[in-house]
């Protein structure tokens, strides 16, 4: 299929190029957008440092209630069920449908964030997302509100997309470990943060107040975008900045045609998520190139999916543990209960800085993308430490100072793991930074969804030990046999390059 222009094609064969042919044309690739980016002054990465940060800021406070307002009601199912007469665990579902629809909401917005800039898509599912939970607040009945709900997690989603064409855009590849770092903690803090704040709320109020105390924060950050969001998406070469109001529409932010930038971006998500050879090489003539990408893609998408799965079932499900024998614990201690994920996730913000900074420090004169990824052994180490701290404190019905080690352990790896997969996929794949990252956000809340329905029963039929140390072998096993072939693939190639180029010489 015909690109939707020569610029985007140039730019889309240059990062395919990269990935068959070693780090030095990627670096020559960088450094021409470097120096593009210092003589134009419409280019995003040459704007103020007050004008870049203030819009990240922006983007964090949306990353930010992009899980944390989905999750927002985990502390208050019990009220709830009272309220509508109905079961717990029936209450407690309400947040299932959002989170595996935040999946497919990231998918959908990839063509549109590509065909009408990142403002627009950015902005109006926001807007849209506000008036879904004001919608819940006032919901009368359980099916009303989870429609409500389900349509947050829809629409909800898109800053978790978005952020990382965002940072492509206003950033140098230099820069897009730390600032992925960053913006991929704020909303992986989100699940922790979210519950406890609305578990104090709902402490001395009703769970409507509660919902529209974070109507009202919607509105705050709402607002944030519309002061400080600017479009970021920009062709070199362009001399003439699109009105600021029409940004907002779509209007002006790209220069392409839109009905074919809209099927060719569709029918690329569709490649990258359905892996099915005869699929791709009927809808992607460029298949060959793009094979070991789709194999890298599915490999770290794999591990992503594995690594959130149970640490969002811990999140979903402490709740009714804690309120239970031995613990016992009030709506106070519950939510307080929540900042040890927190606190877990800051943690693994801190151990993704260093590493970052240490590894490209240690192999800059040889820099290959794919270093990256040894970020993840130590957190999943962590991780699986955590899981059994956790499971065998519950089984035994420790202090609950072991609950809170286990959870820190355990969101230290969920992060650190996010933040090293995250900052291979961009740097490997730039040109792809949204489709790549709506695939991601996808693996991620699949497996979020799926850990609700068959967790609490698990551990009803087997007990807290065995369940959360079979869960801590399948981390181990399943990030080892997803990343390590990656590694070795790349290794692979650059030995079989090497060769050719020395067989050419």
């Amino acid at each position: 299929m015909e690109k939707p222009s020569p610029v985007y094609f140039t730019h889309e064969m240059a990062a395919s190029a990269s990935s068959s042919i070693g780090t030095h044309e990627l670096k020559e690739c960088d450094n021409d957008s470097d120096v593009e980016a210092t003589r134009n002054p419409l280019n995003p990465r040459n704007w103020s440092s007050a004008r870049k940060t203030m819009l990240f800021v922006s983007l964090m406070t949306s990353s930010l209630l992009a899980d944390g307002a989905m999750v927002w009601g985990e502390t208050l199912v019990t009220e709830q069920a009272m309220d509508w007469d109905i079961t717990i665990t029936q209450s407690a579902t309400s947040l299932n449908y959002g989170i595996l629809l935040q999946g497919f909401g990231g998918i959908f917005a990839v063509p549109l964030i590509e065909a009408y800039g990142r403002l627009p898509i950015w902005l109006w599912p926001q807007v849209i997302t506000m008036f879904m939970v004001l919608g819940a607040t006032l919901s009368n009945d359980w099916s009303t509100f989870t429609t409500f709900r389900s349509l947050q997690g829809l629409f909800g989603t898109v800053p978790q997309v978005i952020g990382l064409p965002i940072i492509h855009d206003m950033y140098t590849s230099a820069e897009w470990p730390r600032m992925i770092n960053i913006w991929g903690t704020t909303f992986l803090i989100g699940p922790f943060l979210g519950p406890a704040i609305a578990g104090y709320i709902g402490t001395g109020s009703d769970w409507r107040t509660c919902f529209g105390v974070l109507t009202a924060i919607y509105g705050v950050s709402t607002a944030m975008v519309i002061l400080f969001g600017y479009e970021t998406y920009h062709e070199p070469g362009r001399t003439t900045n699109q009105s600021r109001l029409a940004s907002y529409f779509g209007i002006g932010n790209t220069l392409l045609p839109k009905g074919s930038t809209l099927r060719y971006w569709s029918q690329t998500v569709m490649v990258y998520v359905f892996k099915f050879p005869l699929l791709m090489t009927g809808v992607y003539s460029r298949f060959s190139l793009q094979w070991h990408s789709l194999i890298r893609i599915l490999s770290t998408g794999i591990a992503i999916l594995v690594t959130f799965t149970w640490p969002i079932g811990i999140t979903t499900t402490i709740d009714t543990f804690l309120h239970s024998p031995p613990y016992l614990f009030d709506m106070i201690g519950a939510s307080s209960m929540r900042f040890a994920g927190v606190i877990g996730a800051l943690c693994g913000w801190a151990f993704g800085h260093f590493f970052n900074g240490w590894i490209f420090k240690r192999h800059s004169s040889t820099w290959q993308t794919e270093l990256r990824l040894h970020g993840v052994w130590l957190p999943i180490g962590s991780m699986a430490s955590g899981l059994l701290t956790y499971g065998l404190t519950m089984h035994f019905g420790k202090h609950w100072i072991g609950i809170a080690i286990g959870w820190i352990m355990v969101n230290i790896g969920m992060v650190a793991t996010t933040v090293a997969i995250s900052a291979y996929a961009l740097e490997k794949y730039p040109e792809q930074a949204t489709c790549v990252s709506a695939i991601l956000n996808m693996w991620r809340t699949c497996g979020g969804f799926a850990v609700g329905y068959f967790q609490p029963a698990w551990i009803q039929r087997n007990g807290f030990g065995l369940v959360f140390g079979i869960q801590a072998a399948i981390v181990c096993v399943a990030v080892a046999l997803t990343i390590t072939p990656v590694i070795l693939w790349e290794r692979e190639r650059r030995l079989r390059v090497g060769t050719e180029v020395e067989v050419e010489a």
